[in-house]
């Protein structure tokens, strides 16, 4: 039994628990001494009177701090065992080993008090339960939190303090190397200043980080990313281009040649006691040294990416309020020239040409598109989140309309300056592709030359090292020719250098931009971002005057143009001459022949006309579809003689009969008649798979199929011997039924069927 007058025979009854912690790896692995000393407590408790086989050893938060126990899983297992009464006595070096902040401190020592659980450091034995005792430990524990903090300051205050003079060695990205004297430089690898260069060129051109990745990978760039080889020392990977691998190049201040600190700060989650980090905008970061080394861009174009970033982030979340992701905000991206939610955003691939870029001129509010039921731009967030009334609502086509001709009208003076710059843009663009391929094609080259060596070099003796440098060397070799192929398809589809046709043909686009922006090869995301290029934001009244639309357009040099548009009436009226002919010839014809009609005689509705701000008159259209042709004929109440689905059982206009209908007039079942049709026995028609089936069942063929002809004629020859008799295949005899070249015959008292090449008319057939 123990001598110690604070230890009793309970105590020892029960497992002496060892704690055993170190605050980072790194002092686990060079502080060997003070770990040594924290194992030797098992002797210590021996000394105290424990069997070695009660004694519990926890060392599973070695490389752990101490300031909170969320991550540290041996600290809760001690816990628990001293609340299931399991501990009779606590062994660390220093109460600082089991906690660095008085509420997991505080917590232990009320469990071991309510346990009669005692506490041992190498200053002597305290039990919890003695005021004086709770009193020492509960000031040891205050000082172990202090002291943590004042260490932490110190060391902040430390780093924040080389951090303000420039001379803390932050991680470089790829692109920059530090050089002995500490300075910082671009990278002397040509090729990885490219591939950089190309991304921020490309950022501006496309409005998007997705963009650029579309653009990267259709032309067959790969990116650098910084590696370390078996020896720790940095080498340059190449990989394919991904989304967050281009965020993070345009995220990086240090791109901007700008020497950064503590852009980001702890957040804590309410609730939750985890923390997380959020960015926060340049004017907040604890350091920011602007030209502190050469950049890739300047400091005003970063910010103007930032803006851009900002804007896209927003208008996704916008569009999607309720989606887990955006509910946070410690992922979004700082910016200082960003208004309303999606203000500014990059194009999208919906019809709505200001998409982003339309204000409400009531609530200030950014207007959502819309596109169920008629689209149109939609200030309706108020209707949304608390029930009351939509702020505005516009037909987005009449206000599209309004500001393309203004925006068209303001670069006429600039045509020809924008020939040139168009000309000069593109030929920029080819030879820096050109150039990008042909560094990629250099390093292959030296990796092929490289993998040659190292085979040649070896003693042929070594068959297993031969075989394996050999595998090497044709593996760099595959690599080269898949590398070469690979340009030479991205040299066929891009225009690496302008021919004189070419040169021209700018010239006369830029001279001509209607024609350019009407043009079926320019693109609605081209389009928008033809207009971001000049317009800023158009703000929307319809308050002013009724049935008017009130736009206020703002440059992007900052000036604003005032316009009006008449707001379309409800329904759209349609063109009455459109409206005769679809009446005409819905009598005898079906929706789909009928719109393959108006789209070939170029008749288009006049909603679809202010609905498209790019359609030209007498251009060929692909307007009319056969469902657009049944809902303009449903709106305008215009019947049609060739119905799709079957409401009695009338005929159509071209004689046709609906499948039951004509089942029931030869006496069999409905799915026989079906099954007729699609074997060809019967001639017909069937809008679409799945759809209702119209059969040709007059007086002059019924006779075929109601069982009336006893016998064959000699112009018949059986089922079973059409194909070999007329020279087809089962298939070709289908279609040769359905074309009308042969002729199928129900024929007998077992009504067997037959071909014949001639419709006769063999027996009268009654009237229908």
């Amino acid at each position: 039994m123990s001598q110690h007058p604070k230890i009793s025979a309970e105590h020892l009854s029960r497992a002496a628990y060892i704690y055993i912690r170190q605050s980072t790896l790194h002092q686990v692995s060079e502080h060997q001494e003070s770990q040594a000393l924290q194992y030797q407590l098992s002797q210590r408790a021996e000394e105290l009177g424990w069997h070695p086989d009660q004694i519990v050893v926890i060392d599973e938060d070695l490389g752990k701090s101490g300031i909170s126990s969320r991550e540290r899983y041996g600290f809760q297992r001690l816990y628990t065992a001293v609340g299931l009464g399991e501990v009779g006595l606590i062994l660390v070096t220093n109460v600082s080993r089991l906690a660095r902040n008085c509420g997991d401190w505080y917590q232990l020592l009320d469990s071991a008090a309510a346990n009669e659980a005692l506490v041992s450091d190498s200053d002597g034995v305290y039990n919890p339960t003695i005021y004086a005792d709770r009193l020492l430990l509960g000031i040891q524990g205050a000082f172990s939190e202090a002291q943590w903090y004042q260490m932490r300051q110190q060391m902040q205050a430390a780093r924040l303090n080389k951090a303000k003079r420039g001379e803390l060695g932050l991680r470089l990205p790829v692109g920059y190397e530090r050089l002995p004297d500490g300075s910082v430089q671009k990278t002397a690898d040509g090729q990885v200043q490219q591939a950089i260069a190309f991304i921020f060129e490309s950022f501006p051109r496309q409005g998007s980080v997705r963009g650029v990745l579309r653009e990267m990978r259709r032309l067959g760039l790969q990116m650098p990313r910084q590696g370390w080889d078996v020896l720790g020392q940095p080498v340059i990977t190449w990989q394919k281009a991904s989304y967050q691998a281009i965020y993070q190049v345009l995220k990086l201040p240090a791109y901007a040649g700008a020497y950064s600190y503590g852009k980001r700060q702890v957040m804590g989650q309410p609730g939750s006691g985890q923390k997380r980090w959020q960015w926060q905008p340049p004017e907040a970061w604890l350091v920011l040294l602007k030209e502190a080394h050469p950049g890739y861009i300047s400091w005003d174009e970063y910010m103007d990416n930032q803006a851009k970033m900002a804007a896209n982030w927003q208008q996704t979340r916008f569009a999607n309020p309720n989606d887990e992701r955006n509910r946070g905000v410690h992922n979004q991206p700082f910016s200082d020239k960003v208004g309303p939610a999606g203000f500014g955003s990059a194009a999208g691939k919906g019809q709505a040409l200001l998409q982003g870029l339309v204000v409400c001129a009531r609530c200030g509010r950014p207007l959502r598109v819309r596109y169920r039921d008629k689209p149109a731009y939609v200030c309706e967030a108020d209707q949304n989140q608390f029930d009351e009334p939509r702020c505005q609502f516009f037909p987005y086509a009449h206000v599209d309309q309004v500001v393309v001709a203004a925006f068209l009208a303001a670069l006429e003076p600039a045509s020809v300056e924008l020939a040139l710059a168009a000309t000069e843009q593109i030929q920029q663009q080819g030879q820096a592709l050109a150039q990008q391929w042909q560094h990629q094609l250099e390093r292959a080259r030296y990796e092929v030359s490289v993998a040659q060596a190292r085979y040649e070099q070896v003693d042929p003796a070594l068959r297993l090292v031969a075989v394996e440098l050999e595998r090497q060397w044709e593996e760099k070799l595959q690599k080269l020719a898949d590398l070469q192929a690979q340009w030479e398809a991205i040299q066929a589809d891009a225009i690496i250098e302008l021919s004189s046709t070419q040169l021209e043909q700018i010239r006369q686009l830029t001279t001509d931009l209607p024609a350019l922006w009407a043009s079926p090869k320019t693109t609605l995301p081209e389009r928008k971002q033809l207009l971001r290029t000049l317009v800023a934001a158009v703000s929307l009244d319809s308050t002013r005057q009724a049935g008017v639309t009130h736009l206020e357009l703002r440059w992007h040099t900052g000036a604003v143009t005032q316009l009006t548009a008449t707001r379309p009436t409800p329904g759209h009226p349609t063109n009455p001459a459109l409206l005769a002919r679809v009446r005409d010839l819905a009598q005898t014809k079906t929706d789909a022949d009928l719109a393959t009609i108006l789209n070939a005689e170029g008749l288009v509705s006049s909603w679809h006309v202010k609905d498209r701000p790019d359609y030209v008159i007498g251009q060929p259209v692909d307007y009319w579809t056969a469902a657009r042709v049944r809902h303009l004929r449903a709106k305008h109440h215009l019947p049609t003689g060739m119905p799709v689905k079957a409401k009695d059982d009338q005929p159509r206009a071209d004689g046709l009969l609906p499948a039951q209908a004509a089942a029931r007039h030869l006496k069999v079942a409905p799915g026989t008649m079906l099954d007729w049709f699609r074997r060809g026995f019967i001639s017909g028609s069937q809008a679409k798979p799945g759809s209702a089936v119209w059969v040709k069942l007059d007086n002059e063929n019924r006779h075929r199929f109601d069982g009336s002809v006893r016998q064959p004629t000699a112009t018949m020859v059986t089922l079973a011997q059409a194909p070999a008799h007329f020279g087809l295949t089962p298939t070709q005899l289908t279609a040769a039924l359905r074309q009308q070249t042969l002729f199928a015959w129900r024929v007998g008292l077992a009504l067997q069927w037959f071909i014949s090449t001639h419709p006769a008319i063999s027996a009268p057939a009654a009237d229908l």
